[in-house]
């Protein structure tokens, strides 16, 4: 049987991908170990993993005094964990995916020359894996990279949580007729601002127009929804949710979505071919959520507002624009499906099993 390790940040950009992944293999009858930080907890409560370990560890990234001295310390102690956990579990292969979770793992392995590869969920390399690509056997990617041109990348696309393909072919959650257009608003706590007020008073224009609309609004977390406008979120037709493992309920209910840009959520949509309108986080590592929307972009697939561009009426001119004239969300969806690949985590395994024969 052939022993795998899987290290990943514990955000649900970071998570999922790599848990899809894991499970596929575990089927496969590959031996899995899968390593993250304890952020990762709320994430995989479903999860079917055999084995799990979660690493101490917190990203020195923005810390100052003692702060950064105490990330510093957990940093070295992960590291040292990491060379003795790989020693005693010998994987023949580690699939690093990014997060500062990763960084430990990796460098042990560089220092016990162990075979390791690099995933690359995002359109501009992160920090983490930037720092192990030159030691790294394979560079697998999510989307084509913005800043890099190595002869060891292969672009395999992105890794969709296996409940996504199930909810898809079994078409579990279908439309509701008795309303003209549903939307839902995504990311809430990345820019509380914006979500909370902007787009609320932008959309709550929309109920004037003689249509039955709804709107699901994930807020992000309880602060966040208690900064909603009041109006908007006492209206019936809004249903203000938090975190929800099961988003995709929601997405295969929606006409289109308002999302932010992480490479996990605009995959699923994109596989599940629902339109969106992208609104990229401006302090997003490297802007990466603004490359990650605009690769979709220069497909001609979604819609991209730059945040310091957008206002209540822009983003409701363009809702109501699509709203009145849904042929503009079927060529979107048309676009979405020429874009879908199915076949990820197969390609994965051919990949994995040439560097292991």
């Amino acid at each position: 049987m052939k022993k795998i390790l899987i290290c990943t940040g514990g955000t649900g950009g970071h998570i999922f991908p790599a848990i899809s992944l894991a499970e596929y293999l575990e089927k496969k009858n590959f031996n899995v170990d899968f390593v993250t930080d304890y952020r990762a907890k709320k994430f995989i409560n479903n999860i079917n993993l055999k084995k799990i370990n979660f690493i101490n560890i917190k990203t020195p990234t923005g810390k100052k005094g003692l702060g950064l001295i105490y990330s510093i310390f957990l940093i070295f102690i992960s590291f040292l964990y990491s060379i003795f956990f790989l020693l005693l579990k010998k994987p023949q292969l580690i699939i690093g995916s990014g997060g500062y979770v990763s960084f430990p793992i990796l460098l042990a392995a560089k220092l016990l020359k162990k075979k390791f590869v690099i995933y690359e969920t995002n359109s501009v390399v992160g920090r983490v894996n930037n720092f192990f690509l030159k030691s790294s056997t394979k560079i697998f990617t999510g989307y084509p990279l913005k800043n890099l041109n190595n002869d060891k990348i292969t672009f395999v696309g992105q890794l969709i949580r296996e409940q996504i393909y199930i909810a898809k072919e079994n078409n579990y959650f279908k439309r509701d007729d008795n309303f003209d257009f549903t939307l839902l608003i995504i990311g809430g706590s990345q820019g509380a601002e914006i979500f909370s007020k902007t787009i609320p008073r932008s959309l709550n224009k929309l109920f004037n127009l003689n249509k039955k609309i709804r709107i699901f609004h994930q807020a992000g977390n309880k602060e966040q929804e208690l900064k909603i406008d009041f109006s908007y979120k006492n209206n019936p037709n809004v249903t203000i949710f938090n975190f929800e493992p099961n988003i995709e309920k929601y997405m295969m209910l929606s006409d289109l979505v308002i999302t932010r840009a992480g490479s996990s959520t605009l995959s699923e949509l994109a596989y599940l071919q629902i339109p969106f309108i992208a609104i990229p986080f401006k302090d997003s590592l490297d802007n990466h959520q603004f490359y990650n929307a605009d690769y979709f972009l220069k497909m001609n697939t979604c819609w991209l507002i730059d945040q310091q561009d957008l206002n209540s009426e822009k983003l409701f001119d363009l809702v109501k624009e699509l709203m009145l004239n849904k042929e503009k969300l079927l060529e979107k969806k048309s676009k979405l499906k020429e874009l879908t690949k199915t076949d990820v985590n197969e390609i994965f395994e051919k990949e994995i099993n040439k560097i292991l024969s």
